[in-house]
């Protein structure tokens, strides 16, 4: 059984876009919710919308800027997979799933959804200031299993991060924030063990930090990075 819940609040106008396309699925409890304008919801491919098999998803983007918020799904398929995003809204923590929005959004996100294999958690969210025009950037492809990732993009100055992983097990842990710094990550994780990481980058001086890790230790892998203060 597949639910679909779409939110239309007060503020809602008639373009932002949702649009989903060739979607398979068994059990999708899926809700959507765009406020404001410019929120754009899509596949990544025309075809390649292939939502199935007890995927929850709860998508949430705030706009009220000329700047358009994207967010594009490709695949996110097989297993039980919960995936929650937010752009112009954030959470408190990654168990939380009340959003919060603070009054002062200039938007300009884009996301990228593409989530293989069983049981992966994905939550997080991009949110700037109001006196901001560059929006955060985000892009993912995880092919593997059993992965918890909890990812926060936040403050003036763009952030950017590309996960790829292919390997079982991974928790990743991700901050990137600051009032004007822009920050760039490049995680990429292969390997027959899991890989657990910790990146924070910070403040108003620019950074970069790119991880490439194949573990193959026995018991699994841990890199932790903190860079600005």
């Amino acid at each position: 059984m597949a639910t679909a819940s779409l939110l239309l609040s007060p503020f809602a106008k008639a373009d932002n876009v949702l649009e989903l396309k060739n979607v398979e699925s068994d059990n999708l409890d899926l809700t959507i919710e765009q406020v404001g304008a410019n929120n754009t919801i899509q596949c990544y491919n025309d075809n390649s919308c292939w939502i199935k098999d007890g995927i929850t998803i709860d998508l949430k983007q705030m706009n009220t800027s000329t700047n358009e918020n994207i967010i594009e799904i490709w695949h996110l398929e097989d297993g039980g997979n919960t995936v929650r995003w937010g752009q112009g809204v954030s959470l408190v923590n990654k168990t939380s799933t009340t959003w919060v929005w603070d009054n002062d959004e200039s938007g300009g996100h884009y996301s990228r959804l593409d989530i293989h294999g069983s049981n992966n958690t994905l939550v997080g969210y991009q949110q700037n200031g109001g006196g901001s025009n560059s929006g955060h950037i985000f892009t993912s492809l995880i092919f593997s299993d059993d992965n918890d990732i909890w990812i926060r993009q936040k403050n003036n100055g763009q952030k950017e991060l590309n996960l790829y992983t292919t390997s079982d097990g991974n928790t990743i842990d991700v901050l990137q924030k600051s009032n004007g710094g822009e920050h760039t990550a490049n995680i990429t994780l292969t390997g027959s063990y899991p890989t657990d990481i910790s990146l924070i980058q910070r403040g108003q001086w620019d950074q970069s930090y790119s991880i490439t890790n194949n573990c193959i230790t026995v018991g699994g892998c841990t890199i932790s990075v903190q860079q600005g203060n």
